[in-house]
């Protein structure tokens, strides 16, 4: 073939597939733990300021109306890591092992593939730093064999922060670790994650460059609420002992993020870097005290303050700076990833080909590939991600979201119905004036829950049934606190 017949092949690759010849990103998924919806500068928050966090919302994308699936720590990173409601695979309460469960199922089941799967697939090297919370019962539900080629943390649901090494949880892989590399967990987190993105952690094929994915799982600002001196020295003027704490906690998160910027920064690859930060669920006012204002809500509900959280896509290469007000879920970040990876992520809303499984039972994705409408190919007002969101866990509520609306129903109080665009602290209850848009709603959240695969797997004591009339029926403020104030918001 001779030298103009090899040019006319090459431009025809590309013309058929424009990002043949582009290098893959990395890709970098921060997730905070329960942390609150106006803790962060860039949200609203007048305590605390998160430059680390502030500078890549103004340098990416800013979601307004970014949602997790479930306002509870497990089923939310189910969904994440699945790109599937948790209530669709019977994932939609807090992880439990009631004597009649098989240890299979608890956890996310092993016939769910998982992102790190997914991208292993596409030639990237995976790792995951911090909170597991997905499963431990079995060998099989290690991060190691659902995708992961690295893992230092926690296989629990939470973690002092001043471990010993007579005194932890942790596991390097599969084995405890031998040396404290840093006394404060969260700074410990993030140098085990520099270590995997300098390629020290995790590097399957020795000598050979390979595309990164790094789960960097923090549990702050999770309880127990215990924070550094020096970080609590910053905050000494409030005199909230809890919330001086979670002010404390959230500014070493975000010094700690600011390292990992850095770092990509200095290696040259933060251009070509996507990164995602959101919280697990909402904040959680009565344990930690955090501030979700201007909603109303707490971790636990489906008020707005229990499933809305901070969003922020950052990737220099491909998203121009902007804010993005349409709703948009946790379960899109599978389907942008694999797409960025030069992958094909399954088609939102159709049942997938599934071998042994019967059509009634394949399963359906949720999340949807959002770099068409962050880039704004897809203009805002014109096409929208999602027509409905949807939230359930059994014996205590459910919700749906469509377009501004918003119908409500916690099984220890009355349904309600909410306009978010008009009223996004959710104060005034429409039920009994739009007879015809609860019944749609309705009926679209009972269409949804018919097509679920399985029942819960498990559920949670009912002791949360009563603590969750006590959530929906708190007064929140709906107001950022100012550093001087001193009116205690949290109590119930």
């Amino acid at each position: 073939m001779n030298c103009r017949l090899l040019l006319f092949a090459f431009c025809f690759s590309l013309l058929a597939d424009p990002c043949a010849a582009e290098e893959p990103p990395n890709l970098l998924l921060i997730v905070a733990d329960d942390m609150g919806f106006g803790d962060l500068s860039c949200y609203g928050s007048l305590q605390i300021q998160t430059p680390s966090l502030d500078r890549l919302a103004a340098g990416g994308i800013r979601c307004t109306d970014g949602y997790v699936s479930n306002s509870v720590c497990a089923p939310s990173r189910a969904g994440l890591l699945t790109g599937r409601y948790g209530s669709r695979f019977g994932f939609e309460h807090n992880l439990s092992r009631p004597g009649y469960l098989k240890p299979e199922y608890a956890g996310i089941p092993l016939d769910e593939t998982l992102l790190p799967e997914r991208l292993k697939e596409l030639g990237y090297r995976t790792g995951i730093v911090g909170k597991w919370h997905l499963g431990e019962s079995l060998p099989e539900q290690h991060p190691t064999a659902r995708g992961f080629d690295f893992f230092f943390g926690m296989l629990g649901g939470s973690h002092p922060y001043w471990p010993t090494l007579k005194k932890n949880k942790l596991l390097h892989g599969h084995g405890k670790p031998t040396e404290i590399r840093a006394p404060y967990l969260t700074d410990w987190f993030t140098l085990e994650a520099l270590d995997f993105i300098r390629g020290k952690r995790g590097v399957v094929n020795s000598g050979a460059e390979q595309p990164w994915f790094l789960y960097l799982s923090y549990n702050t600002p999770h309880g127990p609420m215990q924070a550094k001196d020096e970080d609590l020295a910053r905050f000494a003027h409030i005199q909230n002992k809890t919330r001086r704490t979670y002010c404390a906690m959230q500014h070493c998160m975000d010094q700690n993020i600011g390292k990992i910027v850095a770092e990509l920064e200095t290696r040259g690859e933060l251009d070509n870097t996507l990164i995602v930060f959101i919280s697990d669920n909402g904040g959680a006012v009565e344990v930690s005290h955090a501030v979700n204002a201007p909603l109303r809500g707490t971790k636990g509900t489906f008020l707005e303050g229990g499933i809305r959280v901070p969003m922020l896509y950052h990737w220099p290469a491909k998203l121009k700076p902007s804010v993005y007000s349409e709703p948009v879920i946790s379960l899109d970040i599978q389907a942008r990833m694999v797409a960025a990876a030069g992958g094909s992520a399954p088609r939102p809303g159709v049942r997938q080909e599934r071998e042994g499984r019967k059509k009634k039972d394949r399963p359906i994705y949720d999340g949807v590939n959002l770099l068409p409408f962050l880039s704004g190919e897809k203009k805002e007002g014109g096409a929208t991600p999602h027509g409905a969101l949807y939230w359930r866990m059994a014996l205590r509520g459910s919700a749906v979201r469509v377009g501004d609306w918003k119908l409500l129903r916690p099984n220890s109080l009355l349904p309600q119905l909410y306009n978010l665009r008009e009223d996004i602290g959710e104060t005034t209850n429409l039920i009994g004036e739009q007879p015809e848009i609860v019944d749609r709603l309705l009926q679209m959240l009972n269409a949804w829950e018919f097509s679920l695969e399985r029942n819960p797997m498990f559920i949670s004591s009912p002791f949360w049934s009563n603590y969750n009339r006590r959530l929906y029926s708190k007064k929140f403020s709906l107001v950022q606190p100012k550093p001087e104030d001193t009116e205690d918001i949290w109590k119930f």
